[in-house]
């Protein structure tokens, strides 16, 4: 049945039908509408990301962007917030640095995103696609390692003060996940929050080192340093995203500073 509210060609419809597991979200039983994420977008905005994800998948065989519902978790905590000082560790292909760039964008935020990402091919790419989408104002890319100690003083002169927000999206290896973590909580104010993707028994495998990424990271960590962290996610390890509440079986993970 044709949905009332959104004809059968808009926007994510057609990402349904395409094979490639980057669309898996879109073709879940209840996903048959457009997410938030990209119903706010103008018509001009949406087709970048549409473009994108074109162009990205015929560049990449893995793009590696965030999953709907993470994303849709971090530009809630941004947009419902007015957070305007954002560090971004690993953007890879620039998906998310796009959609982060559209929200900042909207909520009037020049200088409002530092992203960090150690590759210096895929963040000319992304580079291509900030200028392409106008965002050269509110984001900055930078090719380095998100675990420099000389980086955070970069960021708060892009930011013009200590990021309220770090997104940690990088290595996915545990031993450079628990030195970002040493690194970007020092940094944030007290009150300022790390979000971190892959914190999930499954997102382990990531961890090319095979020592137990993100999430044996964060756990030590938080441990160690006598934090409370949350995370969303972390029991799993391969649960078919229908049986969860919360879709993404990589998982997600939240601390404030205190």
């Amino acid at each position: 049945m044709q949905s009332e509210i959104y004809p059968e060609d808009a926007r994510t419809r057609k990402f349904r039908q395409r094979p490639h597991n980057r669309y898996w979200w879109y073709k879940l039983a209840d996903t048959d509408y457009i997410p938030p994420v990209y119903g706010y977008l103008t018509d001009e905005e949406w087709s970048i990301i549409d473009q994108w994800h074109t162009d990205s998948g015929e560049q990449f065989e893995n793009p590696g962007e965030i999953t709907v519902p993470g994303i849709s978790m971090l530009l809630g905590l941004i947009g419902g917030n007015g957070v305007s000082r954002i560090v971004q560790c690993g953007h890879y292909a620039g998906y998310s640095t796009l959609l982060l760039g559209f929200m900042l964008r909207r909520m009037g935020k020049p200088h409002s995103l530092f992203s960090i990402d150690i590759d210096p091919d895929v963040t000319e790419y992304t580079r291509s696609w900030v200028e392409k989408a106008g965002l050269s104002d509110f984001v900055h890319l930078e090719v380095s390692d998100s675990a420099d100690p000389a980086i955070p003083e970069k960021a708060e002169q892009f930011l013009t003060g200590k990021p309220q927000l770090v997104f940690i999206d990088s290595s996915h290896q545990y031993a450079h996940t628990f030195r970002e973590l040493d690194l970007w909580y020092d940094v944030l104010p007290v009150g300022g929050l790390c979000v971190l993707h892959d914190v999930s028994e499954f997102a382990r495998s990531f961890d090319a080192s095979g020592e137990g990424g993100v999430k044996k990271a964060l756990n030590e960590w938080a441990e160690k340093n006598g934090v409370q962290c949350f995370t969303m996610n972390g029991f799993v390890e391969n649960s078919p995203p229908d049986d969860l509440v919360y879709r993404d079986g990589c998982g997600l993970g939240l601390l404030q500073k205190v």
